[in-house]
């Protein structure tokens, strides 16, 4: 297999990955996307190497440049897709800690009213005049 058609492979394996990667995020599959992302790394340093090994014609690299900006453009709507999906989450987590913390502030007045206060005092209270 000449150096060219395995750069090809390589970049077809990444756009393959990009789309898979895609799917794992609209499946909330976040364990699954570190995986593919260590493997897609691995991908990329290939890529380097072999670019540096080969000489390229002016059409070869026009491939390369086209497939490079497939990929580029699928991992750009990768990344903006998990930037919408971390609003989404930060938004939930705000919510929840907002209701954790009415609880905790509610649950603390209930529990200071169960042991009483000062303004609890009934007005039954008199002190006894001990002199008379």
């Amino acid at each position: 297999m000449a150096q060219f058609d395995q750069i090809v492979l390589f970049y077809n394996q990444l756009i393959n990955m990009a789309d898979e990667v895609h799917e794992l995020i609209n499946k909330e599959l976040y364990d699954l996307i570190m995986d593919k992302l260590s493997y897609h790394d691995k991908l990329f340093i290939q890529i380097k190497m072999a670019k540096k090994c080969v000489k390229l014609s002016d059409e070869q690299q026009q491939e390369i440049d086209r497939l490079d900006e497939i990929l580029k453009q699928k991992e750009k709507e990768n990344i903006e897709l998990m930037q919408a999906n971390m609003t989404i989450v930060k938004s939930e987590l705000n919510k929840l800690n907002m209701k954790t913390k009415l609880k905790k502030a509610y649950g603390q007045i209930k529990h200071n009213n169960e042991q009483g206060s000062i303004i609890d005092i009934e007005d039954s209270y008199r002190p006894t005049n001990t002199q008379n």
